[in-house]
């Protein structure tokens, strides 16, 4: 690989907010920034696959039914920026507590999103469909906002703790 597309590849991976990128969609940004990437899709996972910087990740995200129409839900979904599995992290990039929950948000807040477009498009007169999102709306927020709540308590419990500083002293000399 190109010596300036490796860098930007790392360049990435330790600046998303998201730690684990979806390898499909890196690729996609690499090439649309013009850098050369002398692979197509399956080469470059093998690659970063190779090499120990990189942790892979893959889950079977497959969709059920007919595989037409699950490959074009895919595109669908790609074009959103809903990208699936498998997907690649720096191996040197440690998440905190604080990253899981900020991730947590994001993928409930983009999933949130996708359910309104769902209800916004949905066939009219399909009362069972439309009971089905709302459960799933009504779901999807009331988690998010409870992802938020802890994320609140949290930075009040944190802001709320002493600071120790250590090799400083106490008015008492402690």
């Amino acid at each position: 690989m190109d010596p300036r597309t490796e860098q930007r590849l790392i360049e990435i991976l330790e600046t998303d907010p998201d730690f684990y990128v979806p390898i499909k969609k890196l690729w996609l940004m690499l090439q649309a920034e013009g850098l050369p990437l002398d692979m197509d899709l399956e080469k470059f996972q093998a690659w970063l696959e190779a090499d120990d910087r990189f942790e892979i990740e893959d889950l079977d995200d497959s969709l059920p039914g007919d595989p037409e129409e699950a490959a074009e839900l895919e595109r669908e979904l790609e074009e959103m920026g809903f990208f699936g599995w498998p997907r690649v992290k720096l191996a040197s990039r440690e998440m905190t507590a604080e990253d899981i929950f900020a991730g947590l948000l994001r993928s409930l807040e983009r999933m949130n999103w996708a359910l309104r477009g769902a209800w916004e498009t949905r066939p009219t007169g399909d009362r069972e469909m439309e009971a089905q999102l709302l459960d799933a709306l009504a779901l999807g927020e009331e988690l998010e906002r409870e992802v938020r709540e802890l994320i609140e308590e949290r930075r009040q419990e944190q802001s709320e703790a002493p600071v120790s500083t250590p090799g400083l002293k106490d008015a008492q000399g402690h």
